[in-house]
């Protein structure tokens, strides 16, 4: 049985579950929440929102970080943590009290997991070469250049990790969290309700790669419907993204 199927089965069996519409609810306005407060308090343009709050905690010499273009990301990648996974969690454990691992935080099911994920690479691969040719792309990626001196230094592995790390948070908020708490009310539509906002987080990068946002939620909620896990879309995910950091690099001469 495919997915799409079993997620309207999902939906059937739970026509008359009245926690159905309090799981949906959570999801739906749980998620506005959370990209609201990473989009306004967390996103870099507006770091500076904290800074009331750093001076009233006597910690005003954190307000340095907003001009230090790591500490700024990093600081961005610790609230993608915050409000992609955190929030969430907290929501599912203590809102809706469910587990987990009914939100994909669980290790896949199935043989086709990996041949699955082979595909997903396989046809990013050239996609991803042919991105790097553009100067648009070049422009975004990566969002952090190291420095020249002693690379590959301290600095990119930090940011590389992090980096990947916001990527599985990313993954449980719109693979788990949104999919799987409107999945009793919409059944499959909740995957291409989650691709809406998904999308919208790519407003700011290349027209190419916003647009393929759509076709690669659709197929990242897919996958995770099929293995009941987040975690071969993080894999996808990271993988392609570090992908585009390290020939972003290699076409600006690092190595």
């Amino acid at each position: 049985m495919g997915p799409i199927r079993e997620a309207q089965l999902v939906c059937e069996s739970n026509q008359y579950d009245p926690k159905k519409h309090l799981r949906g609810l959570t999801g739906l306005l749980g998620g506005c929440l959370c990209l609201l407060l990473l989009r306004f308090l967390f996103i870099q343009s507006e770091q500076q929102n904290w800074f009331p709050f750093l001076e009233w905690l006597g910690c005003s010499q954190l307000q340095q970080l907003k001009d230090n273009h790591l500490g700024s990301l990093c600081f961005w990648a610790v609230g993608c943590l915050f409000c992609y996974a955190l929030i969430p969690a907290l929501l599912i454990r203590f809102v809706l009290r469910e587990r987990l691992k009914d939100y994909g935080l669980r290790l896949p099911r199935g043989k086709e997991t990996l041949p699955l994920l082979g595909l997903g690479l396989a046809v990013m691969a050239p996609l991803v070469f042919l991105a790097s040719q553009s100067l648009g792309f070049l422009k975004v990626y990566p969002f952090y250049d190291p420095h020249w001196d002693g690379f590959p230094g301290w600095d990119f592995f930090l940011w590389e990790s992090l980096y990947a790390m916001q990527f599985l948070a990313l993954e449980f908020f719109f693979r788990g969290f949104l999919i799987h708490s409107t999945l009793p009310v919409m059944g499959a539509w909740s995957i291409p309700v989650m691709v809406m906002p998904y999308c919208m987080i790519h407003f700011q990068k290349p027209f190419p790669e916003a647009l393929a946002s759509i076709f690669a939620g659709l197929f990242l909620g897919w996958l995770g419907l099929k293995t009941r896990s987040v975690l071969p879309g993080f894999a996808l995910h990271a993988g392609v993204a570090w992908a585009m950091d390290l020939m972003a690099l290699y076409r600006k001469g690092y190595w």
